[in-house]
């Protein structure tokens, strides 16, 4: 049967529901699988709304590199997480950063009860921080890294990253062992309130609207805003546009529905980038790009000369979008069109496109990039010609300008010490063997931050500063980072705050007087 909703636009009760469970979860990633477990170990029933296609599930959960931010102390991690913050500390309370580090640390022990087998991968992205020696990057795998540390982030192996690891070999396992059902294809599109409480939801499936009774919450845990072009270009500055190496389905739904009932927003121009990757005509992301081992390349704007210090995304100067300006961490600049040019030698290093952690990838929609990348210059992606001045009209630059960007940038080579963005030296080649190539790059990312302010207790916060009552929500959508981001964090997150919500929505008193649960034990605390 169809609900009979008077307005598209109101909050008024639906006269039948079409579906009904204890909590409904919106989102099917880390953040909402975490939720699901916790609420079903509660006693609750559970629902998992689920706006992609079954074959598509998981958002971004599964096409990042499976990387868990695992700190091992938690007083130090509080102090790290400040450190990070630095002055976009203005709306995170002593508590949350209190109960961020405590679950954070519980991640581990929690996940080694799922059944991961964790191993290090690196350590902390911003190792000069203070704090920063108690983080660990674990993944889940048998083998270990030889020769790895934890006194510098490190991508550590191919082998090793992406893979859907955490997601095939942890995670979803215990969702099914707990067989809780989800409706794919069901995008949530409004909440429902009932005298100030969230009672439940409209959803769209297969072109129809149906309505969704919540008897105790309802969690959003349905991501960001990076495949929303207008909200990128509202909340972002300097990016006129930007596709996302993840899910195209966060267009920011959850955030839409938190304004719509009366959420305040935190965090909302922070997000986990940007990079430049590769995006192709006819693939609807964005595509991780490789600097293989050579470096004779060099990244140019929209001018023609060079911008940053470039690097493999995420390394040296460039952690996950933030660059040192003057001393200070600032958002990296984006001045596009932003074009890699490399000569013969890079392209013959190896596959630029070779990718293991994007969304065409994970989902089987593949494209098989050359290993010597002349397929994709045959494509018309890479372009190519036999001197630097040749090169520039191609990708519609002076051949003036480009020629002495690439001069100049080759005694910086050539000397060892950059000048202008102190690449290091060990990571610089001048360009000199003929011919040459320039590929357009896309700023990229994977996830924004920002969305309904939520509080320690997962709950979504109103304007008035209050909690809006049986609403809560976890993982990317309202995250706590609010400046620097250090790789995992967003993942770990997702476990932290969705164990937050699962079992506080499964506490909520029912809207039919049934009994509540019992209280649900923490993991124990986990070996260093």
């Amino acid at each position: 049967m169809t609900a009979s909703v008077t307005n598209q636009m109101s909050s008024l009760l639906p006269n039948t529901w079409d579906e009904e469970a204890d909590v409904i979860i919106v989102g099917y990633g880390f953040a909402g699988s975490a939720a699901a477990i916790a609420a079903h170990d509660a006693g609750a029933t559970v629902l998992l709304l689920e706006k992609a296609p079954e074959q598509y599930k998981g958002g971004n959960s599964r096409v990042n590199a499976q990387i868990l931010f695992w700190p091992n102390d938690i007083e130090k991690a509080k102090t790290y997480f400040k450190a990070l913050a630095g002055p976009y500390m203005d709306n995170i309370s002593e508590e949350m950063v209190e109960v961020w580090a405590t679950e954070m640390h519980a991640n581990r022990a929690y996940l080694e009860g799922l059944g991961m087998k964790p191993v290090l991968a690196g350590g902390a992205e911003f190792p000069e921080f203070a704090g920063s020696d108690c983080v660990q990057m674990l993944v889940h795998n048998d083998k270990q890294i030889a020769g790895n540390d934890k006194s510098s982030f490190s991508l550590g192996s191919n082998d090793l990253l992406g893979g859907e690891r955490l997601w095939n070999g942890v995670t979803e396992p215990a969702l099914a062992a707990r067989k809780i059902r989800t409706l794919y294809e069901t995008a949530a599109v409004k909440l429902v309130k009932d005298d100030g409480e969230v009672v439940g939801l409209i959803a769209e499936q297969n072109g129809k609207r149906i309505s969704i009774k919540a008897n105790r919450a309802v969690i959003l845990t349905c991501g960001g805003f990076e495949n929303n072009p207008t909200m990128v270009r509202t909340y972002l500055e300097g990016l006129p546009h930007i596709y996302p190496a993840g899910t195209p389905y966060n267009t920011g739904d959850g955030i839409t529905m938190g304004i719509d009932v009366g959420a305040d927003l935190w965090h909302m121009s922070n997000i986990a980038g940007p990079e430049f990757f590769f995006k192709a005509p006819d693939i609807p992301v964005s595509r991780w790009i490789n600097i293989p081992h050579q470096d004779s390349y060099l990244f140019v704007g929209n001018d023609g000369t060079r911008f940053t210090a470039e690097g493999t995304p995420c390394m040296g100067a460039d952690r996950h979008g933030k660059t040192k300006v003057h001393g200070v961490w600032m958002q990296q600049l984006t001045p596009v069109p932003v074009y890699m040019v490399f000569d013969e030698a890079f392209r013959k290093a190896g596959s630029i496109g070779e990718s293991f952690a994007c969304w065409d990838v994970t989902h089987g929609n593949r494209y098989d990039w050359s290993a010597d990348n002349l397929r994709e210059v045959d494509k018309g992606w890479i372009k190519r010609a036999n001197t630097i001045r040749d090169l520039a009209p191609l990708i519609n630059l002076a051949p003036d300008v480009l020629e002495a960007t690439v001069k100049r940038y080759n005694t910086f080579a050539k000397d060892g010490t950059d000048a202008d963005y102190d690449r290091a030296k060990a990571y610089m080649a001048p360009l000199q063997a003929a011919p040459y190539y320039a590929m357009e790059l896309t700023p990229s990312f994977v996830n924004t931050q920002g969305g309904p302010r939520r509080n320690k207790d997962a709950q979504i916060i109103g304007l008035d500063g209050k909690p809006i009552p049986r609403l809560y929500s976890a993982g990317e959508l309202g995250s706590i980072y609010s400046f620097n981001y250090n790789a995992g964090g967003n993942v770990g997150e997702c476990f932290a705050f969705g164990r937050i919500a699962g079992r506080n929505a499964a506490r909520e008193a029912p809207l039919r007087g049934q009994a509540a649960p019992a209280a649900i034990p923490r993991p124990a605390a986990a070996k260093n």
